[in-house]
């Protein structure tokens, strides 16, 4: 394992890499660069062995607040095996005007695999966010995702988050492009209506049967599944997609 930090103009970079095996263990790099007072997400070892690598993603100081640009850049080489983890939730603060983004680029290689079990990501009152997620997937790679957004805390209005997520094959071809704006406005039937909690798990090369986790179920044009639920609260949200997406 190895680690730098140059440093970075502004904002913060975390980059996990997976590669080759390098004798006993697959090769495992992490960097970080950004000013020291940029928070950041720290990644930590937690287990390794000739093919696949385990890595939680610790947050370095506190997120997300005015100003913020986190980016995180996941590289899974080929016939490699990533599970990264998050040991606690994000809570996007009241911004007082202000904005902040959170950038995540995956790269899989032929026959990698990534699993990545994201916590909830909170955007409180005043908070204005945007998310932004792009996905390569080379021949045979496999993607298991979970996110959930939740609309404000306990008891309050939410701030204003736009996501993009977007998915495409090696050559370019896409497999999934999404935009969503939501806000105070978007608590209102026909939306999500009084549901706070918006969970996704989506799946990329899986064999998930059709009659498999139909609730909440989304399969592709051009392979992989989504699904999505909306609740009150967090743990309200199904398991069983996640169960699929990652035993499938």
């Amino acid at each position: 394992m190895t680690t730098s930090t140059p440093e970075l103009a502004s904002g913060s970079l975390t980059r996990v890499r997976i590669g080759a095996v390098d004798g006993t263990r697959v090769r495992v790099e992490t960097g970080m660069t950004g000013p020291a007072t940029a928070p950041a997400l720290r990644p930590m070892l937690l287990a390794s062995d000739a093919r696949s690598a385990r890595i939680s993603l610790v947050p370095d100081g506190a997120m997300l607040l005015a100003g913020d640009d986190v980016t995180v850049e996941v590289e899974v080489g080929e016939g490699a095996s990533l599970t990264l983890v998050e040991p606690a939730g994000t809570v996007a603060y009241d911004m007082d005007g202000g904005h902040a983004s959170w950038t995540v680029t995956i790269t899989l290689a032929a026959n990698a695999t990534l699993v990545w079990a994201g916590e909830p990501f909170v955007v409180s009152a005043g908070a204005d966010v945007t998310r932004d997620t792009r996905v390569t997937l080379g021949p045979g790679a496999r993607l298991a995702l979970r996110e959930t957004l939740v609309l404000g805390r306990h008891g309050e209005r939410p701030g204003r988050v736009s996501t993009t997520w977007t998915a495409h094959e090696h050559d370019g071809r896409p497999l999934l492009v999404e935009s969503l704006d939501l806000d105070a406005s978007s608590l209102v039937p026909g939306l999500v209506g009084s549901h706070r909690v918006l969970a996704s798990v989506t799946a990329f090369g899986r064999d998930v049967p059709p009659d498999v986790c139909p609730g909440g179920r989304l399969d592709l044009e051009r392979g992989g599944v989504l699904w999505r639920h909306l609740a009150d609260e967090t743990h309200e949200v199904p398991a069983e997609p996640w169960e699929c997406a990652t035993t499938g």
